[in-house]
């Protein structure tokens, strides 16, 4: 049985994102804490990364 895929808000994604960069955790805790996967929560943080911050959050709308 195929698992569902969960969709997150922008808020989300973005508030997520901002933890890794202001917490001093490491990608992994914040994950985990949030309940998603590290990889996932990586990527959101290479494209913030190479979209810059103000075209990642357009690109979120």
């Amino acid at each position: 049985m195929p698992k569902e895929q969960r969709t997150f808000t922008k808020e989300f994604k973005l508030e997520a994102v901002r933890l890794v960069q202001t917490s001093g955790k490491s990608i992994t805790q914040i994950a985990r804490d949030l309940g998603i996967a590290d990889s996932t929560l990586h990527h959101w943080c290479k494209l913030q990364a190479e979209q810059g911050e103000h075209e990642w959050q357009r690109g979120l709308l």
